[in-house]
């Protein structure tokens, strides 16, 4: 059992992490004398976030993976960068992976720290690539060597190359599984007219599903590489389509099969399962694959079903909703959802984020409405009062005067 006082410690700690990671507690006692104050909501939340992984890791050693880190906001790079600070003497290993375009944005990130190592990732040697070739093929008793030299010359060391080429062979019926061994139909290979880069691989991965299954995914590529199967099936219901939800589930099971979307055990949403590519490259491949007039008509949709799912994560999805109103052409939507996306971010001390939403909110508002506009510089003028960042700060105050006498 848990004593009062320990209860609503772990209460309190539990309602400003959320908070924090974007749903709405703001009816909380423990939240709401911090929100106005957001420097201290920040710092509060990132305590609690180090004591729960100094706990965790009191029991065993703590392994955190993150991907893509070239697309995380630059509040949650402030805080890894925090984190890695403050628990360097925890047992605990943040591995995070990241484009180079990452040092871009921050060139000397944690350069010359004791605790900290950058691996950079260069293309597989030949010999390297010939163990991998050998590796994915073991099935096959005795690889031609067309086949060989096609998979490491145009691979150019890029392992996914070489795993989805393979795929496309095996769908294509050049390589053809069997129980033990796998058969290489030489004829057919002769025939066949392979992709030289890795972006053709994807395609003509994407051209060989079926139909519906292609509909599926380009539909899935609109709401991002991580998505839910009721927002996909929502696109398909209001677009008039007879496709079932059972359909949808069983569609992306095929996907799953072809090892083009992972599922995953936990859902942003409750009852909706959350999907994600395999990769950054197919989601962007399959999303270039819609039709333009279509991309809209989709971002709408997306926005919509995110609307109804909004009471659970308001804060993190008013964003998102922005976005996909913004694409869809919904600009004075758009407008509207960007402000309030930038009020929660600065709420949050996620200062850039808040920036970056309320200048988007300005180049979407029409010349016309001066009061909504006074409103957004005002907002974005008190976030770089807090940045120190005066001469930017001082442009918005002229602009506010100048829309003032006209």
């Amino acid at each position: 059992d848990v004593s009062p006082g320990v209860e609503t410690d772990l209460d309190m700690r539990a309602h400003i992490l959320g908070q924090l990671l974007g749903y709405d507690f703001s009816d909380s006692p423990h939240v709401k004398t911090l929100l106005g104050e957001p420097q201290q909501m920040r710092d509060r939340s990132m305590l609690y976030l180090e004591g729960y992984f100094t706990a965790a890791a009191r029991e065993m050693p703590v392994l955190v993976m993150l991907e893509d880190l070239h697309w995380a906001d630059s509040s949650s790079l402030d805080a890894l960068n925090r984190l890695g600070l403050d628990l360097r003497e925890v047992p605990i290993l943040i591995v995070m992976a990241s484009r180079p375009e990452i040092y871009e944005r921050r060139p000397y990130w944690f350069e010359g720290r004791e605790f900290h190592r950058r691996v950079d990732l260069k293309p597989l040697s030949k010999r390297v690539n010939r163990q991998l070739v050998g590796e994915v093929l073991q099935k096959v008793e005795e690889i031609p060597a067309e086949l060989n030299d096609l998979l490491l010359t145009n691979a150019e060391g890029n392992p996914f190359y070489v795993e989805e080429l393979v795929k496309v062979l095996v769908e294509a019926g050049v390589i053809v599984k069997g129980d033990p061994l796998w058969q290489v139909d030489e004829g057919t290979l002769a025939e066949l007219d392979v992709p030289t880069t890795l972006t053709g691989v994807l395609q003509a991965r994407l051209e060989r599903l079926p139909k519906e299954e292609f509909k599926l995914i380009q539909q899935a590529s609109v709401v991002g590489r991580v998505f839910w199967d009721q927002a996909v099936w929502y696109m398909n219901h209001q677009g008039a389509s007879d496709l079932k939800e059972a359909g949808v589930k069983d569609r992306l099971v095929n996907l799953r099969g072809r090892e083009m979307i992972y599922r995953r055990e936990l859902s942003a949403f409750l009852d909706a399962q959350e999907y994600i590519f395999k990769h950054a490259v197919l989601r962007e491949v399959t999303y270039e694959s819609v039709l333009k007039k279509l991309r809209k008509r989709y971002h709408s949709l997306v926005a919509e079903w995110l609307l109804e799912q909004r009471a659970d994560r308001s804060s993190e999805v008013t964003g998102l909703i922005a976005d996909h109103l913004d694409l869809a052409g919904r600009r004075e939507e758009a407008q509207r959802y960007l402000r309030w996306a930038g009020d929660s971010a600065a709420e949050k001390f996620a200062n850039d984020e808040a920036i970056n939403y309320f200048t988007r909110a300005l180049e979407s508002n029409p010349k016309n409405q001066l009061e909504t506009r006074y409103e957004l510089l005002l907002a974005r003028e008190e976030v770089l009062s807090i940045q120190a960042k005066r001469e930017e700060q001082r442009k918005d105050l002229e602009a506010r005067n100048y829309w003032l006498k006209n």
